[in-house]
C-alpha cells in the first residue's frame, strides 16, 4: 500500500464515540463562501501565508468612510473609533442615498480584515479595524482631519479629542489629493513614524505619477499601486508606486462590504488594504522595526514589468532572513557639471554594505555606508557628460534598487579660445548668437584662435558643431570669426 494515508471505513479518532459527525474542516480563510471570487488574495499569495501568520492582536486604523457595524463581514473586527464630521465616537457611515455612496470605509476594511467565520468573504488578515469617519458619504474629506486622525490612530494626545485606548501599528490611508506634502502632514507622519507605526496609502486613480499627488508622496509611506488579475497596472492606477497590489482592472473588480452585501469595485483605495493586511501578518509574527517589515514587503515582492507585486508569502519569508529592501525618494536631474542628492532608506534591521554603480561616468557614492534608515545618495555629472537618462544601482542584503538621474544639456553658447604657438590657452563663452570679445594680458606672438558653437554644453567640440577659424598678434584689434 506504499504507507501511504487511505481511509478504511469505521475508523474513528482515539477517544472518539461511534457517533462522532467528524466535521468538515478547511484551511483558514479559504473556507469563506465568497472566497472563490476573491482572485485578489490568491494573486498576493496570502492562503500560503495564513498558515504561518494571522494578523490577529494587531491593530489598523482606517481613516475613511466610516462602516457598517452591523455588517456580517466587519462584526468581531471593529475596535471603538472616532467620527470627525460629526465630533463623536461613533463612525458608523449613516446611508444617504447619494449615488456617490458606495461604502467605500466598510470596502476598504472588510478587504483588509474580515473575518474568517464562515460568512461571506475573507480578509487578507485577522487584524482588528480602528475606523475614523473623516470622509463624507462621497469620499471628500480635509487635510487637516487626516493630520488629527493619525496622531490619534497613534495614541498621540491630540487636544479635544477622547484619548485612544487602542493605539495602532498601521494606518491604511485609500485617499489621494493632488499636490505635494505639505509640512503639517509630514510632521504628523514622522511622528507616528517614530512610534513605529507603519502608513500605507493608496498611490491615486489618475493614470500619472504617483509623487504628484500626497500623502503617497510624503516621506516615510509607503505608497501602493493597483494591479488587475494578471498582475498588470490598472489603467487608472498612478505610475511608479514602489509596491503594486490587486485593486482591479477591466471587468474585474474587488470583493467587498457594503450596504446589504457585497460588490465589486476598483482603486488603488482597495489595493492599499491588501498591503496593509499583509503588515499585519508580518506584525503578529513578533517584534520587529518598521524598517524591517517594509523591507520584508519589499524583500519579498515579485519584480514586473511595470513594478513590484506584493507578495504576502514571500514577505514573510524575507522577515526570517532580516528583511532588507531599498527605497529611493525621487529623481535626480543635474547639468554636466553639477552634484546632487538622494534620499534613499535602506529598510533593515542592521547596517547593510551597499554597492553603487553609476552609468555613463557619473561619479558616485552613499553616505553612510554601510547604511540604515536615511541615507544620501551623492551624484555627480562631470564636465562633459552627455545629455540623457542614467541610472545608478544600488545592491546589498540581497536587495536592489535603481536611482533615475537625467542630465540635462546646457544652452548652447559659443566657446572662444586662444592659443599660442607654445600650447598655452585661454577661453571665454560668448552667447549662442555670438559677440563681442576681448582677451587681454596675453603674451608676444602668434595666437590661433578657435570659435565653435557648442549646442549641448559640453564644452568641447564635437564634429559636427560649427566653428570659425583665425590667427592674430596681440595688440590686434578688429579681427572676426565667423562660426559656420
Amino acid at each position: 500500500m506504499g504507507g501511504g494515508w487511505y481511509r478504511t471505513e469505521g475508523l474513528s479518532p482515539q477517544g472518539a464515540s461511534p457517533a462522532f459527525p467528524d466535521r468538515p474542516v478547511r484551511a483558514q480563510g479559504v473556507a469563506e463562501p465568497l472566497f472563490p471570487r476573491q482572485w485578489n488574495l490568491r494573486l498576493a499569495r496570502f492562503p500560503e501565508a495564513w498558515a504561518q501568520a494571522t494578523g490577529v492582536g494587531v491593530a489598523v486604523a482606517v481613516p475613511d468612510t466610516g462602516v457598517l457595524g452591523g455588517h456580517p463581514d466587519l462584526q468581531g473586527a471593529l475596535l471603538p473609533g472616532l467620527d470627525l464630521l460629526e465630533g463623536d465616537t461613533d463612525p458608523e457611515e449613516p446611508p444617504t442615498g447619494s449615488p456617490l455612496q458606495n461604502f467605500h470605509g466598510s470596502h476598504v476594511a472588510g478587504i483588509l480584515a474580515a473575518p474568517w467565520q464562515g460568512v461571506g468573504m475573507a480578509g487578507a488578515s485577522q487584524a482588528q479595524v480602528l475606523p475614523i469617519r473623516l470622509l463624507t458619504p462621497e469620499g471628500t474629506g480635509r487635510e487637516s482631519d487626516l493630520i488629527l486622525a493619525l496622531r490619534w490612530a497613534a495614541g498621540i494626545p491630540v487636544a479635544g479629542l477622547p484619548p485612544n485606548p487602542h493605539p495602532v501599528r498601521v494606518v491604511n490611508l485609500s485617499l489621494a489629493g493632488e499636490g505635494p506634502c505639505s509640512p503639517p502632514l509630514q510632521q504628523a507622519l514622522d511622528e507616528v513614524r517614530a512610534r513605529g507605526v507603519l502608513v500605507v496609502a493608496a498611490a491615486g486613480n489618475y493614470g500619472r505619477d504617483f509623487r504628484d499627488y500626497f500623502p503617497g508622496n510624503c516621506r516615510g509611506v509607503l505608497t501602493v499601486g493597483a494591479v488587475g488579475p494578471e498582475g498588470r497596472l490598472a489603467s487608472y492606477s498612478n505610475r511608479s508606486a514602489p509596491l503594486l497590489a490587486p485593486g482591479g482592472s477591466g471587468d474585474q473588480g474587488v470583493l467587498g462590504p457594503t450596504l446589504g452585501g457585497h460588490r465589486l469595485l476598483q482603486g488603488t483605495s482597495q489595493a492599499a488594504p491588501h498591503v496593509s493586511g499583509a503588515l499585519a501578518l508580518l506584525r503578529s509574527r513578533g517584534a520587529a522595526s518598521p524598517e524591517a517589515l517594509e523591507g520584508a514587503l519589499l524583500a519579498g515582492s515579485r519584480s514586473t514589468p511595470e513594478g513590484r507585486l506584493l507578495d504576502a508569502f514571500a514577505a514573510l519569508k524575507a522577515l526570517e532572513g532580516g528583511g532588507v529592501a531599498f527605497r529611493v525618494e525621487g529623481r535626480l536631474a543635474l547639468k554636466p557639471g553639477e552634484e546632487g542628492s538622494l534620499a534613499v532608506e535602506v529598510l533593515s534591521p542592521y547596517p547593510v554594505p551597499v554597492r553603487v554603480a553609476a552609468e555613463g561616468g557619473l561619479a558616485a557614492y552613499l553616505a553612510p555606508n554601510p547604511a540604515q534608515g536615511t541615507a544620501h545618495l551623492r551624484v555627480r555629472a562631470p564636465t562633459g557628460t552627455a545629455p540623457g537618462a542614467y541610472r545608478v544601482r544600488l545592491e546589498g542584503g540581497g536587495a536592489e534598487a535603481t536611482a533615475e538621474v537625467q542630465v540635462e544639456a546646457l544652452p548652447a553658447r559659443v566657446v572662444l579660445s586662444a592659443c599660442s604657438e607654445g600650447g598655452a590657452c585661454r577661453s571665454l563663452a560668448l552667447p549662442s548668437e555670438g559677440g563681442p570679445f576681448r582677451l587681454e594680458g596675453l603674451s608676444p606672438g602668434t595666437y590661433r584662435l578657435l570659435a565653435f558653437l557648442d549646442r549641448d554644453g559640453d564644452g568641447a567640440l564635437d564634429p559636427e558643431e560649427p566653428r570659425g577659424e583665425a590667427e592674430a598678434r596681440p595688440p590686434a584689434a578688429g579681427t572676426w570669426l565667423r562660426v559656420r
